[in-house]
């Protein structure tokens, strides 16, 4: 699963973009990376922008959670973004885990979407620094 991140927003928003065949080493990478640069931030809360939707072979679930569950969440992790997600047992999924455990996760479709979202959810967010080179959206 070939996988890039940089700063959506510097410091703010994290935007991971994954693609391909997913595999649970990668994810595990991919998240300790986000921590790291959780850990950089100044940021109260640092949210992060998933892109999934040019993954051609997602892995099972039940890998996805038990790397979850292994790797953990910073503190300061705001909210998750799933954008592009194809599947709706996905969508569903999300949005039933977010109510019942009153988790900050959400799916969108598009980045408009996502940042009228968290332009909402932290009226901090600097959008003046967007990095709209990141978004691979065809």
């Amino acid at each position: 699963m070939p996988y890039s991140i940089d700063w959506y927003i510097e410091n703010e928003v994290v935007y991971i973009h994954y693609s391909g065949e997913t595999a649970p080493d990668e994810l595990r990478d991919s998240l300790l990376t986000i921590i790291k640069m959780i850990d950089g931030s100044s940021h109260t809360l640092v949210h992060v922008i998933a892109d999934v939707g040019d993954v051609t072979k997602p892995i099972s679930p039940k890998e996805a959670l038990d790397v979850v569950r292994e790797v953990g969440s910073h503190p300061r992790t705001g909210w998750n973004i799933i954008l592009r997600e194809r599947s709706l047992l996905v969508k569903i999924g999300v949005a039933f885990g977010t109510s019942i455990f009153k988790s900050r996760n959400r799916t969108f479709d598009t980045i408009e979407e996502v940042n009228a979202f968290l332009a909402e959810k932290d009226t901090k967010l600097n959008w003046d620094n967007v990095n709209k080179s990141l978004i691979l959206l065809s």
